[in-house]
């Protein structure tokens, strides 16, 4: 497609960037606001509630995202050990996994009701399901013809391909064919968790699904470009991303800044069909990392996070952490994707687990709404306890927050 008819149906989509208010300071002190142009500013109907726990009893697993693949939540893991009559195995480890989760006929998450005076931190009541190999990561790792399952390599340093977003769908057809993509960051690093590269290139995999009577068969992901974005460039869609009328936004942080590129969701692995937002604009030609014309304002609070389009407030919204580890969860809204973003605010507070890093990972969950007008969002976050061994056993809390409406907030 000629890069001018690009630029024509890109701006036919997304007329409003330049026509958003940057609303005031009497809006920012707390009530929400659902007049167009002006940003929403979401408050917490009620007290948010612990559903308990999304988990597979089969594994040990690290930082969950998730997407809507037809009738049910397709998730993708980082690190995960396999669990033996109720105790982690040291080893294995996978850098990645997946799984499944259900639905009800409503759209609702599959959520199993808690028995009285259960522990909703260690009760599952959302199962987790399907068949992953022991043998590699779902993401695979492929590096000098070796494919080591967590990206061990000879030297004592590790490639850790760890998924920071959920993964983002492109389509869905008639016959339940789902396309979607994950941007990952070879991250490369020592046994002390320092980097040995501190902007590594990006992978882009694609995951396809056609629906199976094998209810435990997996999305397939397919490596498309070890390094998809190089070394030294913009991770762009590794931190987050969103479709919105057939543009896929794609969000990357880079030295304490956040870019942001956008493409057609039919064009995702064609880089020359990409527009990079720099200096308040749109252009075709990539920055590089030290620009600091590329950043959004209070696009995050900084932590790991999840974007998403909100159609009772008609907005963008990104749910996530802050730098600090804990399960303290922030959120920020826009009118469109380049800002102006509302400063980022802690609306919930999870409950920490006893590991030096306590909780992390927090996710929101936009697929297991009934539907887009649901006035809520489900969130998780990774909860780290030690177990009587010493060993750091993880979990993962399910949140279910409800959101006052205009009226209500009256």
């Amino acid at each position: 497609m000629p890069f001018k008819r690009f630029r024509s149906r890109l701006s036919s989509r997304i007329s409003q960037d330049s026509s958003v208010s940057q609303g005031t300071d009497e809006q920012s002190c707390g009530r929400p606001s659902f007049e167009p142009h002006h940003p929403v500013l979401p408050r917490v109907k009620g007290k948010p509630r612990v559903l308990g726990l999304v988990g597979d009893p089969q594994y040990n697993r690290d930082s969950g995202g998730s997407a809507k693949f037809g009738d049910r939540i397709f998730w993708t893991w980082r690190d995960t050990q396999l669990v033996n009559n109720g105790k982690v195995q040291e080893l294995p480890i996978l850098a990645s996994t997946a799984s499944w989760s259900d639905l009800n006929h409503d759209g609702s998450p599959a959520v199993e009701p808690l028995q009285s005076h259960a522990d909703p931190l260690r009760t599952i009541t959302l199962q987790a399901y399907g068949k992953n190999s022991t043998e590699r990561a779902y993401f695979r790792i492929i590096h000098d013809g070796a494919e080591p399952r967590a990206g061990m390599q000879k030297d004592g340093t590790r490639r850790a391909l760890w998924p920071d977003s959920p993964p983002m769908v492109t389509s869905t057809s008639d016959n339940g064919r789902v396309t979607a993509y994950s941007w990952i960051k070879k991250t490369h690093i020592r046994p002390d968790l320092s980097t040995v590269t501190q902007h590594p290139a990006t992978t882009l995999y694609r995951i396809t699904y056609a629906a199976s009577e094998n209810r435990d068969a997996l999305p397939y992901a397919k490596l498309v470009d070890a390094s998809f974005w190089n070394q030294d460039e913009i991770a762009y869609g590794a931190y987050g991303n969103v479709v919105k009328d057939g543009i896929a936004y794609l969000f990357g942080q880079i030295n304490g800044m956040t870019a942001l590129a956008r493409v057609l969701v039919d064009r995702v692995e064609r880089k020359s069909m990409y527009e990079y937002w720099v200096g308040g604009e749109w252009t075709k030609t990539k920055p590089n990392i030290n620009d600091r014309s590329i950043d959004i304002p209070n696009a995050n609070a900084g932590g790991q996070g999840t974007y998403y389009f909100s159609e009772p407030w008609d907005s963008f919204v990104w749910i996530g952490g802050s730098i600090f580890p804990g399960a303290d969860c922030y959120i920020t809204t826009a009118r469109t994707p380049t800002g102006p973003w509302i400063k980022p605010f802690k609306f919930y507070s999870g409950a920490n687990g006893t590991a030096s890093l306590p909780a992390y990972s927090i996710q929101a969950h936009p697929g297991m709404l009934r539907d887009e007008d649901e006035n809520a969002i489900y969130i998780t976050y990774t909860k780290c306890d030690r177990d009587q061994s010493n060993t750091v056993v993880y979990s993962t809390p399910l949140v279910y927050v409800e959101w006052e409406d205009d009226d209500e907030s009256e």
